[in-house]
């Protein structure tokens, strides 16, 4: 799909020129020329939606909209850029707390007030929070589960929340029905917090998948935004061999990095980090998994994000909303459950080996 560019005349005073305000937010909050038509699209059914909904006019069923577009395409300014243009404030659910933090980050410097929301914080903490909204605040950070809790969502209820977007929607269908039941939750929460303009975004769905999104948050009713899938810039192989850890060291050293290999298991994260930094010297890997601590997790996040020359050995826990541009190359030690987590995993970075 083209580009289909908009571009930018000045007035006599030096102020931005265009007919897209989308795009003028864009500009103005993260230095960015220009949007995909894919992601005009959504953010116009967004505004859209909205404005239907505060003059009390048809959505045309644009306001409950399932979006995928692939990892790298922009997704969050699809919701980032509505956040800046509506008049109420926007919650953003997250499926993970790095995520969280992450994406608390990347707003900030993008100019967007937030706040977040998540298990253990004090009674003081969600007041600031709640009074950071009222004074303005643009976006809500929140996970499921905190959601849960029915006194934060009494309290969001009363908030006059614009828009609320789900992102990696596919969580529904994959964890919903085994070890997070709150995600099955979600059609209840997002009634309960009278939000009418909702939109889950996922990088990959199976029809299966989509159907069961459509049906716990939409009650089986959804518009679908789908973009071009295909990703020219990322290359695939399968490389037979009968040892497949000691492959995946030699790969360690003659593919570029900063690498990531995906293990199935805690165990054979470490014991890969562990081989590697015995055959390539310390501080060559480092390995990622659920069963480390928030701390544990944050330096290793850190140390990967600086890193140039490193290789991280993860499960699927550090796989979601990875925001780190020049990974390389993606080893995928074992083969993941689904093609979903698939195309998620590997579509992590710019270039792929596989």
């Amino acid at each position: 799909m083209t580009q289909d560019r908009i571009t930018f005349d000045q007035d006599n005073n030096g102020n931005l020129v265009c007919d897209d305000i989308a795009t003028i937010a864009a500009k103005q909050n993260f230095k960015i020329d220009y949007l995909y038509p894919w992601q005009r699209l959504v953010i116009a059914n967004i505004l859209d939606a909205a404005k239907c909904i505060d003059q009390s006019q048809e959505t045309d069923s644009i306001s409950k909209q399932i979006v995928l577009l692939p990892t790298g395409a922009g997704k969050s300014l699809c919701f980032q850029i509505p956040a800046l243009l509506l008049d109420g404030p926007t919650l953003v659910i997250y499926p993970l707390l790095a995520l969280m933090s992450d994406q608390e980050r990347r707003m900030q410097s993008g100019n967007l007030s937030c706040v977040v929301f998540k298990g253990g914080q004090t009674d003081l903490e969600r007041k600031e929070n709640l009074k950071k909204i009222k004074e303005g605040a643009k976006i809500i950070i929140a996970n499921p589960e905190v959601l849960s809790q029915s006194q934060l969502l009494e309290e969001l209820s009363e908030l006059g929340i614009s828009h609320i977007a789900i992102d990696e929607a596919h969580c529904v269908s994959e964890w919903g029905d085994s070890f997070r039941p709150a995600y099955l939750n979600l059609g209840e929460i997002l009634k309960k917090l009278n939000c009418k303009v909702v939109t889950a975004f996922t990088a990959t769905a199976s029809p299966e998948v989509l159907s069961r999104i459509a049906e716990v948050l939409f009650d089986g009713e959804a518009h679908i935004v789908r973009s071009e899938s295909d990703r020219p810039n990322i290359h695939y192989y399968v490389r037979h061999v009968e040892a497949k850890k000691q492959n995946a060291i030699i790969l360690a050293n003659t593919e570029q990095r900063p690498m990531i290999i995906f293990c199935s298991s805690r165990s054979r994260t470490e014991d890969m980090s562990r081989d590697l930094n015995l055959v390539y010297g310390k501080e060559t890997s480092r390995f990622y998994h659920a069963g480390l601590t928030r701390e544990e997790k944050t330096k290793i996040e850190k140390w990967f994000f600086e890193k140039k020359d490193a290789v991280l050995c993860a499960t699927c826990a550090y796989g979601m909303g990875v925001d780190k541009k020049d990974i390389k190359t993606v080893i995928h030690l074992d083969a993941p459950c689904t093609a979903e987590s698939y195309i998620q995993e590997s579509s992590l970075i710019r270039y792929l080996k596989l």
